[in-house]
């Protein structure tokens, strides 16, 4: 039967390895969007880093009402979703806070210099997703 995860097992299950979340918007005919994206926690917050010309950067900046679920997709699976709004910043500092942890966890510490450098010059938007409503089940396919 499925349990719902304690917020210490929801925290390890979302920085387990290499997972990525993907993250919803919507465009802005109404049509839903969803893309990978890599990220990192800062307390319940959900960080990550972007474009602000991709079409997930636009619609952040259009509606800040966001979705991101991480799966687990080995029996007896597990997911994390996150409904949240999405909060913006183009400063620097944000971005040397939380370049170096997203560069470690999905490059390794060999990436991370490079990821740095990545994120300042070609991405420049760091956005944070504040949770407003999170579900996190474990063990689902069980019954």
């Amino acid at each position: 039967m499925a349990q719902e995860m304690t917020p210490e097992a929801r925290r390890s299950f979302l920085l387990s390895g290499t997972r990525t979340a993907i993250l919803a918007t919507t465009r802005p005919d109404g049509r839903p969007h969803a893309v990978p994206v890599c990220f990192v926690l800062d307390d319940d917050d959900v960080v990550f880093i972007t474009n602000e010309h991709t079409v997930k950067a636009k619609a952040v900046l259009r509606d800040p009402r966001v979705t991101l679920v991480v799966d687990d997709e080995t029996p007896p699976f597990a997911f994390v979703m996150v409904e949240g709004i999405a909060e913006t910043s183009r400063r620097v500092a944000d971005i040397d806070r939380f370049a170096p942890d997203i560069g470690d966890r999905y490059d390794g510490p060999e990436g991370v210099e490079d990821f740095v450098r990545f994120a300042k010059e070609e991405l420049g938007l760091l956005v944070r997703v504040r949770p407003t409503k999170v579900l996190a089940l474990d063990r689902v396919s069980e019954h």
